[in-house]
């Protein structure tokens, strides 16, 4: 018996999706927040519960159609590139903060899947980024590490 491609990725992202959950409910928090209807674990927590099911549910639901992959269409050369600057990313974001690495992030998301209107690649991440942060920060009080904003005095 062969296993699909689908069901196979479904598969790996059931386990990651496992191992996701189990590392959210590592994650520490204040002890004033332990009992806060939405802290740090929250989010995670249900994003791991999603990924599980909806894998679950791939894995388990019948393919309603087959599909060949031509591997000679598939552009590795930009999946490589985003996956070396998500390690940029991960890397930086807590030395230069929040909102410059994820603002960069998504400009050079944008720039290697093929997008080359600049003032686009400018709106679509700086502006959301900061109503982004302003959610959590100002509205949630989620504190969000971020030393050029501590630095020109926009967060404490």
């Amino acid at each position: 018996m062969r296993i699909s491609a689908t069901k196979f990725i479904s598969l790996l992202f059931f386990i990651f999706s496992a191992f996701y959950l189990y590392t959210a409910h590592q994650i520490v928090v204040f002890t004033f927040d332990e009992n806060a209807p939405f802290n740090a674990r929250t989010f995670p927590i249900y994003l791991g519960w999603a990924g599980i099911f909806l894998s679950g549910l791939k894995i388990i639901l019948p393919e309603k159609l087959k599909s060949d992959v031509n591997h000679k269409h598939l552009d590795y050369k930009s999946i490589s590139y985003l996956i070396l600057i998500s390690i940029i990313y991960g890397a930086v974001i807590l030395k230069i903060g929040y909102f410059v690495s994820t603002s960069l992030f998504l400009i050079a998301s944008y720039y290697f899947l093929g997008e080359r209107r600049w003032i686009w690649m400018f709106l679509l991440s700086f502006p959301f980024v900061a109503i982004f942060m302003f959610l959590l920060h100002g509205v949630l009080n989620i504190y969000l590490r971020d030393p050029l904003l501590k630095y020109l005095g926009i967060i404490g």
